[in-house]
């Protein structure tokens, strides 16, 4: 497992694994990303890489805004979720961006799942956008730092 910093010649590994997600499970509110709006995404955002020998398996998307860094995305390729890659891509993140400012992160409150890992790494609920999902679900935000 290595992590890197990615780049224009990553673009497409990174719009595979959303597409591989997407083909699992469909475009849902708790991760919904077409490739329209993923690539405007990838186009400003800064990203940060999960590689198993030489095959992105995940990705963080995130962004500085005043005094914070906010996290965007988070996507595992399927056939690599659950095996502790984005965990330790997470934990990759926080201590290179976290010590120097807060880290903030939003995540549908039928995630569970994503709310175990976050919480599990430091995370703490610091807030809710009732209604903010297509199925009018609430986000909940979660704050590092």
């Amino acid at each position: 497992m290595r992590f890197e910093s990615l780049y224009s010649p990553h673009k497409e590994a990174m719009r595979a694994i959303v597409s591989a997600i997407v083909e699992r499970q469909g475009l849902l509110p708790q991760f919904y990303w077409p490739m329209d709006l993923l690539g405007a995404e990838i186009a400003t955002a800064e990203s940060l890489g999960v590689f198993e020998g030489e095959l992105l398996v995940g990705f963080v998307l995130y962004r500085e805004l005043p005094g914070v860094w906010e996290i965007s995305l988070v996507a595992t390729h399927p056939r690599f979720s659950r095996r502790g890659f984005m965990s330790a891509l997470l934990k990759q993140l926080i201590d290179a961006k976290g010590r120097e400012r807060e880290l903030w992160l939003e995540v549908h409150q039928d995630n569970h799942l994503a709310q175990q890992l976050y919480e599990k790494l430091g995370f703490q609920m610091s807030g809710r956008r009732p209604k903010y999902y297509q199925d009018g679900a609430t986000a909940l935000l979660y704050t590092y730092g």
